[in-house]
């Protein structure tokens, strides 16, 4: 994926997405392209009430941040993501390790590997292969 901004590696401070931020990134990752306004307004108000202001504003936010890129060659302007949601994940999760526990990274290993949400056979063995690459 293209970064219109080198955002990530710059900007020491860990990504911190709103609970709306968020909800729009989620969408825009699920439909893997360019998106308007409009498209993102029609999919968030099926679950709840909301203002088509109010995802314009956010949006228009997410791009000054440089996590969204905006295009403007077109009447409705085209929003892609600029980095992936697992980049942001990583971002997120390392501040929280940095900035919360104070570098160790096990205590939310173990929160991971023990939450109500199970892993898969395939996410454990992926998880399995993560831990070797890192043991040699």
């Amino acid at each position: 994926m293209t970064k219109r901004k080198n955002y990530w590696f710059s900007d020491p401070r860990p990504v911190n997405l709103t609970p709306a931020e968020a909800e729009i990134m989620r969408v825009v990752w699920d439909k893997r392209r360019a998106v308007t306004v409009r498209e993102v307004y029609e999919i968030l108000r099926q679950r709840k009430q909301l203002a088509y202001t109010t995802v314009m504003s956010v949006m228009a936010k997410l791009a000054r941040k440089g996590i969204l890129t905006q295009d403007r060659s077109a009447t409705a302007y085209l929003y892609s993501a600029a980095v992936t949601d697992e980049e942001v994940a990583g971002s997120i999760l390392d501040g929280v390790v940095d900035n919360v526990l104070a570098g160790a990274a096990s205590p939310l290993i173990s929160r991971l590997l023990g939450s109500k949400k199970k892993l898969t056979e395939e996410q454990l063995k992926a998880l399995e292969k993560l831990l070797e690459k890192k043991g040699k």
